[in-house]
């Protein structure tokens, strides 16, 4: 019972931390993607080189004037696929979770064993 039970977390476990979160996209006037991605790695590199500062990347990139952006109707659709599939995956999961403990009370109550009642 133990091992179906340890089974039944570790299949959670995957399947939500498969749906990670939406990635954030970022604007700015006159946003140019090889900047950006110049501006972020500048600010990652000094988030690490100096930790007391306690800055985020979010706030550096703030700071050099991006913005937050919604997220394109592609990754809306993406994100509402995804949220889908895990409802259906953790659905049938919680159905698993709850047949194996049935059949396996039914067994040690006594019920039919082995195929056609023998």
């Amino acid at each position: 019972m133990k091992r179906f039970l340890i089974l039944f977390i570790l299949i959670v476990f995957v399947t939500v931390s498969c749906a990670g979160p939406s990635k954030v996209r970022w604007t700015k006037p006159d946003f140019r993607q090889y900047q950006f991605e110049k501006d972020r790695e500048d600010c990652i590199q000094a988030v690490f080189d100096d930790p007391k500062q306690k800055m985020t990347v979010e706030e550096c990139l703030a700071k050099k004037g991006y913005e937050p952006g919604p997220p394109s109707n592609k990754e809306e659709a993406k994100t509402g696929e995804t949220a889908k599939t895990v409802g259906k995956v953790l659905l049938v999961i919680a159905v698993i979770g709850v047949a194996v403990p049935l059949m396996v009370v039914a067994v040690a109550l006594g019920g039919p064993r082995g195929t056609f009642g023998h």
